[in-house]
């Protein structure tokens, strides 16, 4: 079960991803061939993940659990 502050983890670590994080995690391909996936990712990350194919989907939940799990910036 996720909890609200799973949630809250899972949120913060999507919108701070960079597109460095996702080409290292194979989500999407480096250079240009990743141009479109990048913008796609930036303009409905929502759309983006429902559209990913399997394999690739997860490897984005990999990235995110991992930058969940790294320290952040105190608020």
């Amino acid at each position: 079960m996720i909890t609200g502050t799973d949630l809250l983890q899972i949120s913060r670590a999507r919108v701070s991803m960079n597109r460095a994080d996702l080409e290292v995690a194979g989500v999407i391909d480096r250079g240009e061939a990743g141009d479109k996936a990048w913008s796609n990712f930036g303009r409905d990350m929502d759309t983006f993940i429902l559209k990913l194919p399997a394999q690739r989907r997860g490897a984005l939940a990999a990235a995110i659990q991992d930058q969940a799990g790294r320290p952040g910036p105190s608020h």
